[in-house]
C-alpha cells in the first residue's frame, strides 16, 4: 500500500494548521503591557498575549495573511517583541 505524495502534503498542512490554531488559542490571556509605539510615546493597553507577541493585529486581532492582511510593524514591548497592525487597520480602513 503505497501514499500518495499530495496526500502526504495535505495532512502535513493540515497538521500545521492545527498547531497553530491551539498555539493562537493558547496565547488568548489577556494582560496589560507598556507599548513603545513607533515616534517614541509609550502607551499602557491590554493585549491577548497573541497579539504582544506579534501573532495576532493590535487593533482587529485578525492573525497576519497576504494583501491588506498583511502585518505592518507599529511598535514594541521591551523583554516580549514587535507589536503589529495589519495593512487595513493601520491606514484606517476597519
Amino acid at each position: 500500500m503505497s501514499v500518495e505524495p499530495e496526500h502526504i502534503r495535505a495532512l502535513d498542512t493540515a497538521t500545521k494548521q492545527l498547531l497553530w490554531d491551539r498555539m493562537i488559542a493558547s496565547k488568548q490571556t489577556v494582560s496589560t503591557y507598556v507599548v513603545v509605539l513607533d515616534g517614541g510615546s509609550l502607551e499602557t493597553m491590554e493585549l491577548s498575549a497573541a497579539q504582544a507577541e506579534g501573532f495576532e493585529c493590535l487593533t482587529c486581532r485578525a492573525q497576519c495573511s497576504r494583501g491588506a492582511g498583511a502585518f505592518v510593524p507599529v511598535g514594541r514591548i521591551p523583554s516580549v517583541g514587535s507589536v503589529f497592525q495589519c495593512v487595513a487597520c493601520s491606514v484606517g480602513a476597519r
